[in-house]
This record gives C-alpha cells, sequence and structure tokens, in this order.
C-alpha cells in the first residue's frame, strides 16, 4: 500500500489504539482462565497470539507467530510449563531475534536453536534464574508458566530492561485473583483458582503518542480517549511528561490524553533502556526541537521489528533532519523537516514516525500497510484527525 500525505493540521477527539501488549496478555490469560474481551480490534500481533492459542487448545504443536516477539517470548515458558514438544516459527522480522538468556535460563527445557525455528521439549523447573537485559518479556512468560503451574519463583539477573511491562503483567495476573510478588529482582508467583475475566482492552500510550506527536508537529490539538490510569511503574505513560518537557502542552486525566502545540520545542535527552518503543516516537518530536536530542541506550533497539538505530536515523534524515549514531546514543539535531519519502522496512513504528513528520512536510510512505501490525487504523484515524491522508 502507497500512502501520500499533505501539510496538515492533526486536531480533534480520537479512541487510543488498543493496547497490543495487554490484549496479547490477556489472550495467553485464557490459558488460565475463561477471558471474553469485548469489542477487540485485533492487531496481526494481536492476531498472531489468538491463533497460536486456539492451536494449544486443540492439541496441535506447531505455532505460527507472525511477527509477534511478545507472543514468541512468553509462550515459551508457558509451553514448558504445560511439559510439551512444540515447534514454533514465525516471520522473517521473528527470525531475527534473538533467544539466548531464554534458552541458557531454562536448563531442564531442551531448546533446539536461538532463532527460529525451534523447537522447545521438557518441563519448567520449580525456581528460574534469568538474565533481564535482553528482554522482560521472558519475565512476564514466566510468571503465566508458574501460574499454570500452580507456584513459582523467578530470579532476575541485572540489567533488567523494560520493568514496566513485568509490572502490567503482574496487574493482569492480579484482576483474576493470582498471586505475584515483586521485590527488587525476584518474582514470586502463587495461583489457585482464577477468576473470569470480561473487559474492553485500553489503550496503548505509546502507540497514541504518534497521534499526539502529529497535533504538535502541525500546530494542532488532540483528546486521546480509553487510556488506562497513569501506574506508578515506569512505562511508555512516561511520554506524557516527555511530551510536556519538550515544549508541549501534555496532561492525562480520568483516561483521556490532551495534547497540544506551541511554539517552540526544547531539546531532550531520554534513557529508553526501560522504553525502548518510544524511541520512534521521540524522534519524531525531537526532529522539530530547537538544538541537539539523545536517545541513549540504544543497543537494544537492533533487534526490534528492523534495526532501528539504523531506520530511525535514515527515517530522519529522508526528511532533511540531521540525525547520527555514537555507541549507545543517537543524536537528533532538530530542524525544519522537508518533503520525504519512506519505504516501511516491515516495522510498523518506523512508517508512523514516517507519518507524523509527513504530516508537517509532506511525503510518502510505501509498503505502508505494515502499520497493521499493532494498528490497523492508524492512517484511517489520521484522516478523522483532520490528515490529508490518501491511500492507494
Amino acid at each position: 500500500m502507497k500512502v501520500e500525505i499533505d501539510r496538515s493540521v492533526i486536531s480533534g477527539r480520537i479512541e487510543a489504539p488498543e493496547s497490543k501488549s495487554l490484549a496479547i496478555r490477556y489472550v495467553l490469560l485464557s490459558l488460565l482462565t475463561q477471558v471474553e474481551l469485548e469489542g477487540l480490534t485485533p492487531s496481526d500481533d494481536v492476531k498472531a497470539a489468538m491463533e497460536a492459542v486456539n492451536r494449544l487448545k486443540r492439541g496441535e504443536r506447531e505455532l505460527y507467530l507472525g511477527g509477534s516477539a511478545t507472543t514468541l517470548r512468553m509462550i515459551i515458558p508457558i509451553v514448558a510449563a504445560l511439559g510439551i514438544e512444540v515447534k514454533l516459527d514465525g516471520d522473517e522480522t521473528l527470525r531475527r531475534r534473538p533467544l539466548e538468556s531464554i534458552r541458557r535460563a531454562l536448563k531442564e527445557v531442551y531448546i533446539s536453536s536461538e532463532r527460529l525455528p525451534l523447537v522447545v521439549k521438557g518441563k519448567l523447573g520449580e525456581e528460574t534464574v534469568i538474565e533481564g537485559w535482553e528482554s522482560s518479556q521472558y519475565v512476564s512468560g514466566l510468571i503465566y508458566a508458574y501460574c499454570l503451574k500452580g507456584e513459582g519463583r523467578i530470579r532476575v539477573i541485572p540489567p533488567v530492561s523494560s520493568r514496566g511491562y513485568i509490572h502490567m503483567t503482574a496487574d493482569v495476573i492480579r484482576s483474576v485473583g493470582g498471586e505475584v510478588k515483586i521485590e527488587g529482582t525476584e518474582v514470586w508467583v502463587r495461583c489457585g483458582s482464577l477468576r473470569n475475566f470480561r473487559g474492553k482492552v485500553p489503550g496503548d500510550y505509546a502507540l497514541a503518542s504518534f497521534y499526539a506527536n502529529a497535533a504538535l508537529l502541525t500546530g494542532g490539538r488532540v483528546e486521546i480517549t480509553n487510556l488506562y490510569p497513569v501506574p506508578d511503574y515506569v512505562g511508555d505513560h512516561v511520554i506524557v511528561d516527555q511530551l510536556s518537557r519538550i515544549g508541549g502542552k501534555s496532561s492525562v486525566a480520568e483516561g483521556t490524553w490532551i495534547v497540544e502545540a506551541s511554539g517552540t520545542y526544547f531539546p531532550l535527552e531520554v534513557d529508553i533502556n526501560d522504553v525502548p518503543d518510544l524511541a520512534p516516537s521521540l524522534a519524531a518530536v525531537m526532529a522539530v526541537s530547537n538544538g541537539r536530542s539523545k536517545l541513549l541506550n540504544v543497543e537494544r533497539l537492533r533487534t526490534k521489528e528492523s534495526d532501528r538505530i539504523s531506520t530511525i536515523i535514515s527515517t530522519l534524515r529522508s526528511f532533511g533532519i540531521d540525525a547520527e549514531y555514537h555507541p549507545g546514543e543517537i543524536l537528533v539535531n532538530g530542524g525544519e523537516p522537508r518533503w520525504g519519502e519512506v519505504v516501511c522496512p516491515r516495522d510498523h513504528r518506523i512508517a508512523m514516525l514516517a507519518g507524523d513528520l509527513a504530516l508537517r512536510a509532506g511525503g510518502r510512505v510505501l509498503d505502508a500497510e505494515c502499520v497493521n501490525k499493532s494498528n490497523p487504523k492508524y492512517w484511517e484515524d489520521l484522516m478523522k484527525l483532520g490528515g490529508k491522508v490518501t491511500t492507494s
């Protein structure tokens, strides 16, 4: 799909895209108890999780996970808890994802390779010690796995990346009556009879931030609804404060995020170790800041859907913004974007970054259907907010 975008002003009220992270966690929760999700519009990753769970429930032992890294990393320990032999595979982007730390951690379990395709066979032990640098999703998967077993303990070796997602998983399990206790780098899980879950998947701050950015970049104002209450741990909701720090008007109350443009944006330095998915979104507003901004602790971006160090920089440069890599950092020299063209490198967030920049300067995004991975409504929603967007 090709998307042509003319300069626009983004304003209005829109519902936040459903949280892919929460939706996948609720889908996997259906292996533990009955789950009914109201009004779900599943993205490609959520569809992959649903298909994998349905296959497991039918007794099938070959799972294709598309491009969903969350599903892959969480389902490996779940399969180990079930004590069955399963073959896992995915698309080209998922085959790039490293799996070293979970392979080292599950000592009693045979995992045939550090890359897909692979076979998982064996039984999860009573305690797992795992390195935390590669992905918090393994820890989340282990929480589900020990809930399946009834109880267990996880010890995470620092540094721990994306801690907020571990707390998100704990909240999901607690919402149905499971017990998850997190103290420092240790996690205890105990689950007995769990309640059923019925509800709507709340919106996602990281995905919604591309609408917020669009308003900041184009001189508009948006109200984004259906967001979950801001928790007390670090997570993607920190983008609300980051957009205030950069000079925009940004606040959230009772599930609605209000963002309004201002005249001047200031440079930022942001450590993204705990919020790597915010890197493309932050890059969009850094592109128009008055000075040099920095994204710090960026090395994990290399193993996302694309090598996001390279693709963030190349996308910014396509719109005339100077950006460069230094070890551990992406430097962005703010300026005025010009018309640009980007071919989506099978990475939904890179396409959305390009979309934000094009709303300010005009541009074109090719292979733009890649946004379906997380937000199939992205281009349609921009149109609803006043974006001059045409698709073909």
